[in-house]
């Protein structure tokens, strides 16, 4: 009898539990689709927007600076259609995760048997350091860092000095070249407020501009005598994101969420536009930079602030078949600019074939907005 009434009477409301409970999934399913697409086509325009030039399709450039994010959604998608067991959505998200794989190195890197301890290297590594010092002024501008950065560089005590955003004049310039006198060092190319410089233990032969680059880019080269081998050495400052500091503050607090914010879109859109301004000058200051490499015949060391990310046309012009030293030796996710929460890596350390990674080290530090990036390679012709 109590099997009679409860089939009579409670098996309704049950029935009814379960039908509302299949409809919400199969929205949350539809909606989960439509997430899938699009983020599947954003993952196809990152991918392909590397190897064209920003100003030809320019929302291809903006894309990549959420690549990390957007394969993140991928994967978490991936595995909640794994749970709901449809298999043609797996697949195809699938399908993306792996082709976005082969990039992962270029944001986080995993050692796998990572040995712990002080670690020992081989004679006649090279270490080298490339630093946006932002005109020896802190994250916020207003401390001058000058003898706080000089007693990080001479305890750290590198063999190859890259230096961007050096005041090219004044007391912090002098104070800069009396600290590190026993180097040799380059002229600063361009004559500007600020400029480029290398410093080197290694007798540098001959240095000069590159010539060909726009703006306010800034680069130079310079080759050095390293026992008997000549290697050239370039660093570089590509064009700014001319972001400015009330819009970084406006981003970082994330004051864009503020209900009472109804010029949001427009702030976004101004900054969008630059972005796209610069990022075109980017490439061409990389093309300028690749033609240049073209002719080179010694090995070569590229250091600087590219002032892009690793999915964008100037770091692939770039990086052509040079190492990144982060993809040999780096360690989890790394970032070098202290804004955009964390999730910039736009100051570089590559190598061309001849030589060996060893290490890979980005300091935490807040001398600068940027962060100093340290690696030791070695010619493997000397090993």
């Amino acid at each position: 009898m109590a099997e009679y009434y409860n089939n009579q009477f409670g098996g309704g409301r049950n029935r009814n539990k379960r039908d509302s409970s299949s409809i919400w999934l199969t929205l949350l399913d539809v909606v989960m689709m439509a997430i899938s697409v699009a983020t599947a086509l954003t993952l196809l325009i990152i991918f392909v927007g590397r190897f064209f030039e920003p100003e030809t399709l320019w929302y291809f450039s903006l894309a990549g600076l959420v690549a990390p994010i957007v394969y993140m959604v991928a994967i978490a998608l991936m595995l909640y259609w794994i749970i709901r067991w449809k298999w043609k959505m797996f697949l195809f998200t699938t399908v993306f995760v792996v082709l976005g794989f082969p990039f992962v190195s270029l944001y986080c890197k995993i050692n796998i048997g990572k040995e712990y301890g002080e670690p020992r290297y081989e004679r006649g590594n090279i270490k080298i350091l490339s630093y946006n010092v932002r005109y020896m002024y802190d994250d916020e501008g207003l401390k001058n860092s000058t003898d706080s950065i000089l007693a990080f560089i001479n305890e750290v005590r590198p063999d190859i000095i890259c230096l961007q955003e050096l005041p090219t004049q004044g007391a912090q310039y002098d104070k800069v070249m009396s600290s590190l006198s026993k180097y040799h060092h380059s002229k600063i190319y361009p004559e500007a407020d600020d400029g480029v410089v290398c410093f080197s233990k290694y007798r540098i032969i001959r240095s000069d501009s590159i010539v060909g680059f726009c703006d306010t880019g800034k680069g130079i080269w310079a080759d050095l005598k390293i026992n008997d081998d000549t290697v050239r050495l370039y660093n570089m400052h590509l064009q700014t994101t001319s972001i400015k500091p009330e819009e970084r503050d406006y981003i970082n607090n994330k004051r864009f969420l503020e209900s009472a914010d109804s010029g949001r879109v427009q702030k976004f859109a101004n900054m969008a536009e630059r972005l796209f301004e610069n990022s075109c000058k980017r490439a061409h200051q990389a093309n300028t930079l690749r033609h240049d490499m073209a002719h080179c015949r010694y090995p070569m060391i590229v250091c600087g602030d590219f002032n892009d990310i690793p999915m964008s046309y100037a770091y692939r012009t770039i990086a052509g078949k040079l190492t990144d030293t982060f993809s040999e030796q780096g360690e989890g996710y790394v970032h070098t600019f202290r804004g955009f929460f964390g999730l910039l890596r736009i100051d570089y350390i590559l190598v061309s074939k001849q030589f060996q990674t060893l290490s890979y080290e980005v300091v935490p530090t807040d001398l600068s907005d940027h962060l100093p990036v340290i690696s030791r390679v070695i010619l493997k012709n000397d090993k």
